[in-house]
């Protein structure tokens, strides 16, 4: 027992022992702030709803033909995006307690001495403005949602668009949610009421880097395209691809769309093999360029503020992805023509 006393001693005349006393005495908030939460949070059947293709179809439905009160029972059924299970565990930023001490529009998800998660409220009019006063419009006349921000040390450090509502033309609408787990998994979902029913428009996988305390993108996918991040575009085999509209860019024209990319991209690939068959360039000399400008064109969606946002980033992606093309094929034609 003389033994563990003396022990016990010489540990608390260690200068160890004294200098983790200090911090402690003079790092008070560094231990004061308990870890709380209100994850998960969102509507959860969104990170399943990465099948466009077959979504779409199960929630496509012509309102322009005839129909009856049973069709749209049956098609409310069928569809994923309407059926009574999908939102049913759907849930609300109303139904979080706000922080008052901070702001009524505030709504914290997380905090801890790391980082704090938290929506905040926007209301814009259809010029993209804000509004002072959302309750002087109407649903028709403005875009209401909720923006997430990553806060470290009180600093606002990152934000992600994350819900959107808008009615447009003829009453149909635009809409943007999301769903956040406990390990700071975030999947988004874009999606709406047309003409031809319920449908997608883009899904989106993004996380929390714990390490950069930043917003990052994993995967995002239409029903056209899927971009694996941050190098990879794919061109995916879809209903309306028309094979016999791939070809180089119209003069006069925008040149930003998926046919144009592929025209370009099936192009660089036959010029490439000619040179690696002629000069013994590495054999994944094609796969190494297009990975590089991957990286250069693509950039994650923060969803912001934008109408047709998805519309308008896949035009910059492809324009930028097609000036590379075609640099890279005038770069080649000169090494053929040596």
């Amino acid at each position: 027992m003389k033994f563990f006393k003396m022990e016990i001693i010489k540990f608390i005349n260690n200068k160890l022992f004294v200098g983790l006393c200090l911090l402690i005495i003079l790092t008070p908030t560094a231990f004061s702030k308990p870890v709380s939460y209100s994850l998960p949070f969102g509507w959860s059947k969104i990170k399943d709803m990465s099948d466009i293709k077959t979504i779409n179809q199960k929630c496509y439905f012509d309102y322009s033909l005839d129909y009856t009160d049973l069709d749209i029972e049956n098609s409310t059924k069928n569809c994923p995006l309407t059926s009574s299970d999908s939102t049913s565990d759907s849930d609300t930023p109303e139904n979080i307690e706000k922080e008052d001490s901070v702001s009524e529009k505030k709504i914290y998800l997380y905090q801890s001495d790391q980082f704090s998660l938290f929506l905040e409220e926007f209301s814009l009019n259809l010029k993209g403005e804000p509004i002072s006063d959302p309750t002087s419009y109407d649903a028709y006349n403005k875009i209401s949602g909720y923006i997430l921000f990553l806060e470290k040390d009180n600093q606002i450090v990152d934000h992600l668009t994350v819900s959107s509502f808008e009615i447009g033309d003829s009453g149909f609408t635009y809409e943007l949610d999301f769903y956040i787990d406990k390990k700071f998994n975030i999947w988004l979902l874009t999606h709406g009421v047309s003409d031809l029913g319920e449908g997608i428009g883009l899904w989106g996988h993004y996380k929390i880097n714990l390490q950069k305390i930043k917003f990052e993108a994993i995967k995002i996918k239409t029903e056209v395209e899927q971009i694996n991040f941050p190098d990879k575009l794919i061109v995916l085999p879809n209903r309306y691809f028309d094979k016999n509209s791939v070809q180089p860019c119209s003069e006069g024209y925008d040149c930003n769309d998926q046919y144009s990319y592929i025209y370009y991209l099936n192009e660089v690939k036959k010029s490439t093999a000619l040179l690696v068959k002629k000069s013994k360039a590495p054999k994944n000399t094609f796969t190494l360029f297009k990975k590089k400008l991957d990286q250069t064109c693509i950039t994650m969606p923060r969803f912001d503020y934008k109408k047709e946002y998805e519309l308008s980033y896949f035009n910059d992606l492809y324009s930028c992805e097609i000036n590379g093309l075609k640099q890279e094929l005038i770069r080649i034609e000169k090494e053929l023509g040596k």
